[in-house]
């Protein structure tokens, strides 16, 4: 199914609901003490995560995607979210404009170049200090059996260049194959869904 197209915007978050309910409410948890700072989400999709935050009294959000079909969902509810037709990879923000930028499973989907563009990205938009919220992937001798089938059928019904890249970032050790040390520290990381998935939190470094 076409990631971009109508029908996938509108049965992303019913389809996806009870797999990331608790990612969701773990992503607010870190970001407790960012309520009243800069956060941009970079390829948010239909902007669910962000929904969640604006509820529960975040005020400075800004989500970007470049699917007209995500963002028109994105922009139904009750809120305050600033909403922009972006590529993520190249936006007009000026340099060190955010406090917090998330980036959630929207890596492992893209090729090689413009998953280090869109980390690019990230790196320029943040602040000094800033911090990089990930949330995607990560398969290892921790990850359960259970965990790593139901990820793969997932992806497997994704089929195409979804499919294909998924793959290619599990072969390549995901995000430890991507993040570069010079630009990110990791704080910390949690673990979720058979911990097939990993929330990590890095802090820019000055360059």
């Amino acid at each position: 199914m076409n990631p971009g197209s109508t029908l996938s915007a509108l049965l992303y978050d019913p389809f996806l609901h009870l797999a990331v309910k608790s990612i969701r409410r773990s992503v607010q948890d870190e970001l407790k003490n960012y309520q009243d700072k800069a956060l941009l989400d970079l390829c948010c999709g239909t902007g669910n995560q962000m929904k969640i935050l604006a509820r529960n009294g975040f005020t400075n959000l800004h989500c970007v995607d470049f699917s007209p079909a995500m963002l028109e969902v994105a922009r139904k509810g009750d809120h305050s979210i600033n909403l922009y037709l972006y590529d993520a990879t190249a936006t007009p923000f000026a340099d060190d404009s955010f406090d917090g930028v998330i980036i959630s499973f929207a890596i492992h989907e893209k090729d090689r170049t413009t998953q280090e563009s869109l980390l690019a990205e990230a790196y320029r938009l943040l602040k000094n200090d800033g911090i990089l919220l990930i949330v995607d992937y990560i398969f290892d001798q921790d990850t359960s059996r259970l965990g790593k089938a139901g990820i793969w059928a997932i992806e497997r019904m994704a089929g195409g260049d979804h499919y294909r890249n998924f793959s290619k970032y599990i072969n390549r050790n995901g995000l430890q194959s991507l993040i570069s040390v010079d630009q990110f520290k990791l704080i910390r990381f949690r673990r979720k869904l058979f911990s097939g998935v990993i929330l990590a939190i890095y802090q820019k470094k000055s360059s």
